[in-house]
């Protein structure tokens, strides 16, 4: 072999010698051209959301590899509907720019290595988890998958995430469906930390319900806290909220106003459960309406500051039980799948506005401001109505 080419480490077709000429250096300039478009091409474009504190989002064409990583697929974003999550990093959790949107549905469009095709093949329709139990861990192995650490793939960390045109995610956190509209599957994740804040609680037959904060998630708990026989269920909620607590009220409800100090301090010592979906500083003051032997069980994580303060002698001698729903890892994706289609759960009466994804800012802003008739914000990339 020779030694220059050895050197060189390239072939005798593109190896620079003295007597090489321009004719091949050219060669080599062509060859070095073709790879560099050959390897953009390994690549496609997602228009993905991103967002920073305060309040501000832009949309950024972001590059994915041509084809999804070993146990992953490939979505086209069906719909992605707006979350309290989503509200607190516009006001201070995002400090740099980020992607955002995790309440998922979409379509499988590629495939990657490793996956069961029987389960994902190209075309079915998924709704994600935002994280999954890695089916490993101790606590996946004792039938506790809802205390998984394990530490499962998930979607976090992408340079597309839910408010984008395409994306991918672990095959693991995706739930195949059918039978419900985009945007109202996508309601399946903040519906599941419903269903979960519920189970939590454990309700029974005949028993009395407080729901604090009228938003999508209450209102859902709403829904199933009848479902698992409440004899009532009275929602709270300020009386900007106008669409939302006329749902409560349309899904049986009796409503309260936060502004109606009369009205809540009827409600003192009466209820077997309280699900607080409000700041956690309105913990305090919402353990009154518990009975005796009452259970508070509570989702919030607020942006004010998250110690609190109550009687622990009234707490004690009351037999209260003050319990915390985080659903993560997110359970129970089909059962709730089951709920919508059969109507338990009302995702259709849920979705206010439905919002192209070229109108992020607008929709994230309507959200903000818009108290008296947002219940619930979709977003539909272009091209997937």
């Amino acid at each position: 072999m020779d030694s220059r080419i050895g050197r060189a480490g390239l072939s005798e077709h593109a190896a620079i010698t003295p007597h090489t000429g321009i004719g091949k250096k050219i060669n080599i300039i062509t060859k070095l051209k073709s790879l560099i478009i050959k390897n953009r091409q390994k690549t496609m474009t997602s228009t993905a959301a991103y967002i920073k504190a305060p309040w501000r989002t832009e949309l950024r064409n972001v590059e994915l590899p041509a084809h999804p990583p070993c146990g992953w697929v490939r979505l086209r974003i069906d719909a992605c509907g707006i979350c309290g999550t989503d509200v607190s990093a516009a006001i201070n959790g995002a400090e740099n720019w980020q992607p955002f949107g995790h309440e998922i549905a979409g379509t499988v469009v590629a495939v990657g290595d490793g996956v069961d095709t029987k389960r994902l093949p190209e075309g079915t329709t998924v709704v994600v988890e935002s994280a999954s139990a890695c089916g490993l861990c101790d606590s996946c192995r004792n039938v506790r998958a809802d205390l998984c650490q394990g530490g499962a793939p998930n979607i976090w960390g992408q340079p597309a995430l839910g408010f984008s045109t395409f994306m991918d995610a672990p095959a693991c956190a995706c739930v195949p469906y059918s039978g419900l509209e985009p945007e109202v599957a996508s309601l399946v994740e903040p519906a599941g930390v419903a269903f979960d804040m519920v189970l939590a609680a454990d309700i029974k037959m005949g028993d009395r319900v407080c729901v604090v904060g009228p938003g999508p998630i209450a209102l859902v708990a709403v829904a199933l806290a009848f479902r698992r026989g409440a004899s009532e269920v009275v929602c709270i909620g300020r009386k900007h909220s106008k669409a939302r607590l006329a749902l409560a009220e349309m899904l049986g409800a009796m409503i309260c106003h936060s502004e109606d100090k009369k009205g809540l301090d009827a409600l003192k010592g009466k209820f077997n459960h309280v699900l607080m979906t409000a700041p956690v500083d309105a913990i305090p003051g919402a353990l009154e309406y518990l009975a005796y032997g009452g259970i508070m069980t509570y989702i919030g994580i607020g942006t004010g500051d998250p110690v609190i303060s109550f009687d622990a002698n009234d707490f004690h001698f009351r037999k209260l039980q003050l319990r915390a729903s985080y659903a993560s890892p997110a359970m129970y994706f089909p059962a709730v799948i089951s709920l919508m289609k059969s109507g338990a759960i009302p995702g259709k009466a849920l979705i206010s506005h439905r919002l192209p994804l070229g109108q992020i800012q607008h929709a994230l802003d309507l959200n903000r401001n818009n108290k008296s008739e947002v219940i619930k914000i979709v977003v539909i990339p272009e091209g997937a109505e």
